[in-house]
């Protein structure tokens, strides 16, 4: 292998195990959190940063148009349903009326 082929593999090796961190940081978060709006959060930061690093690093490994292509639909196919997806269930959790410590709080009127 050559010089390039090297650097180009630990660089889409660094990739990959990067935006795997951010996946797992982001199911760790979803299930240490009680409160729904910061399980959006780390969920959207899995899916925002993590996806991103780990389709990138999968580019960077093959190489190929019509792979990298595939990858970059999926990754605005997933940027455009997660948000909407992510205020469904805000507008669960507001209607809920869940305090900030994920106890269930009574509505006011």
């Amino acid at each position: 292998m050559s010089v390039f082929e090297w650097i180009r593999f630990f660089a889409g090796a660094a990739l990959t195990l990067g935006g795997m961190f951010f996946l797992v940081s982001a199911v760790v978060g979803n299930y240490r959190f009680s409160y729904a709006l910061f399980r959006m959060h780390a969920s959207g930061l899995g899916d925002t940063m993590g996806l991103l690093l780990l389709f990138t690093g999968l580019a960077v490994l093959c190489g190929s148009f019509a792979f990298i292509s595939k990858l970059a639909l999926i990754i605005i196919l997933i940027w455009t349903g997660s948000p909407v997806a992510t205020h469904l269930i805000l507008r669960m959790e507001i209607k809920e009326g869940s305090s900030a410590d994920g106890k269930k709080e009574t509505m006011k009127k």
